[in-house]
């Protein structure tokens, strides 16, 4: 999938701005709070649903406006064009969607995986030195995008979670429901969570045996040592290394939703007396690894959240970014955007070396940075009339 230009109006700092794109890369340069990045952001928008820097759609309505619009036009393999709208008012605080100049009812059933974006900025670190949140976003969105399914399972346990944490949390502040309605209550809530739960926690055990082959290699191409990448599940409550992803799936997730139930009963008590849910696959985490050597002679693995450098953090994350666009693309049968947000100046330039003579297998590229220097070393892979530059100020764009 191919983006052909953007339209942005009262979006963030820019007024009204029209972008044609290259098909190929997309050089973006300017100082800094000039505009580069909102320009991926509002790619984001119109692609993903929402801001890629986790912004609120009010922060990027510009000042003294009403509302913003973004219009993107799509172009899949074969050259059929899609027009994708998004108005956001600041008054309703409403998004409304058109495609094709027809209103989008549902977001996630009828855009959500059809252009899809891998976008890579510096706020990506929180994958790995973040909370087991950022983790968990990470492989749900992975997972969501590829597998309708897996996004209704997911969106149901978010939601009776929801409940259950409601009915604790007003039953420890005195709005109690007498002792027997509440444990019948409470229990039928538990056994809706297990069945979601089991039929998730599958597919993110089957995902990851997957996705690490995919992350193996695009790690390989940025190192030149042999240190070895790990990810590991880290369940709340069981121990991820005795299922296995082979056998009867059916089989597999009725044992994990037992598992699930066991769990929750045992700590049933312990809720009721914190009035929160304390257990589940929403408290799961992914242990990322590093094995390296040691004196020379010797390798050994450590959690790459405690003892990574800055460097191998960058290197890690870059990796899974890259990961994400071949698994996507593989399992979609169509080519991501890669938004890559002030990379190369975070980076030294063995690894910007590494990472540039890797681009051209990317399909098309948006790329923002402050400086056009690095634009030498992207001319030693790619022929001129597949770069275009953008230079920004202010929100306009002033050079090309």
């Amino acid at each position: 999938m191919l983006l052909n230009s953007i339209k942005l109006l009262n979006f963030r700092n820019y007024n009204e701005q029209q972008f044609t794109f290259n098909k190929s890369f997309n050089y973006i340069y300017g100082n800094n709070g000039e505009g580069k990045t909102n320009v991926l952001e509002a790619i984001s928008y119109i692609s993903f649903g929402k801001s890629f820097l986790n912004s609120s759609e009010s922060d990027c309505v510009k000042f003294n406006s009403s509302g913003f619009n973004v219009e993107g036009v799509y172009e899949n393999d074969v050259r059929t064009e899609y027009n994708v709208y998004l108005n956001y008012d600041s008054v309703s605080k409403k998004k409304i969607f058109h495609l094709n100049k027809e209103k989008v009812r549902r977001w996630t059933s009828e855009i959500f995986g059809r252009f899809p974006i891998v976008f890579l900025s510096p706020h990506s670190l929180d994958i790995t030195y973040g909370n087991p949140s950022e983790r968990r976003k990470f492989f749900d969105i992975l997972l969501a995008q590829t597998s309708r399914v897996y996004f209704d399972f997911l969106s149901s346990y978010v939601r009776i979670l929801k409940q259950k944490n409601a009915l604790l949390k007003n039953q420890i502040n005195g709005n109690a429901i007498p002792a027997s309605e509440f444990k019948t209550l409470l229990t039928s809530i538990n056994e809706k969570m297990a069945d979601y739960s089991g039929e998730i926690l599958r597919r993110r055990f089957d995902l990851l045996r997957i996705f690490s082959g995919y992350f193996q290699r695009s790690f390989s191409y940025l190192i030149d040592k042999d240190d070895e990448p790990g990810i590991k599940y880290v369940s709340s409550y069981l121990d991820a290394d005795i299922i296995s992803a082979d056998g009867n799936a059916e089989a597999k997730i009725g044992e994990l939703k037992e598992l699930f139930l066991i769990n929750l009963e045992t700590r049933m008590n312990e809720e009721i007396a914190r009035g929160v849910s304390v257990t589940g696959i929403h408290k799961d985490d992914y242990l990322f690894s590093l094995s390296k050597m040691v004196n020379g002679d010797e390798k050994k693995s450590f959690e790459l959240k405690n003892f990574a450098s800055q460097g191998e953090h960058k290197t890690f994350v870059i990796a899974l970014k890259l990961a994400e666009y071949h698994f996507l693309k593989d399992n979609l049968q169509n080519s991501p955007v890669l938004l890559l947000d002030d990379l190369l100046s975070e980076l030294d330039s063995t690894r910007v070396s590494k990472i540039v003579s890797h681009l051209k297998e990317y399909g098309q590229i948006f790329l923002t940075t402050t400086s056009k220097d690095y634009a030498d070393n992207l001319k030693n892979f790619y022929e001129s009339a597949e770069i275009d530059y953008f230079q920004i100020e202010n929100g306009r764009v002033i050079g090309r």
